[in-house]
């Protein structure tokens, strides 16, 4: 589902990533035009809920949209679905304890 200036309407979901998604959409989309989403799942995960939204370019019933805003639970969940894995650097953690020598202390 998606709305925008008042007006809702149904879409397919075509792609998704962490940033956005491609929807096939009736409805009339402009780019910089901004929408709220809500995404369904047939696989009966949780809905998700895009709270802000910006098309990013329409072609032939298609449209690009990066997701804005969001919820960190449903930020959570996006990164699930999207198959993202975050990459950490492992932290280095000097566990040694430093002296200085020869050093004046006053």
């Amino acid at each position: 589902m998606l709305s925008s200036d008042g007006k809702i309407e149904e879409g397919l979901l075509v792609n998704l990533s962490v940033p956005g998604c491609m929807l096939k959409t009736s409805m009339k989309l402009r780019v910089g035009q901004y929408v709220d989403l809500r995404l369904s799942f047939a696989t009966g995960q949780n809905p998700l809920q895009i709270k802000l939204a910006a098309v990013r370019w329409v072609k032939d019933g298609m449209a690009g949209i990066e997701f804005i805003r969001m919820s960190e639970a449903d930020q959570a969940q996006l990164r699930s679905l999207a198959g993202y894995v975050e990459k950490h650097r492992a932290q280095q953690i000097w566990s040694e304890r430093v002296v200085c020598m020869g050093a004046s202390l006053g």
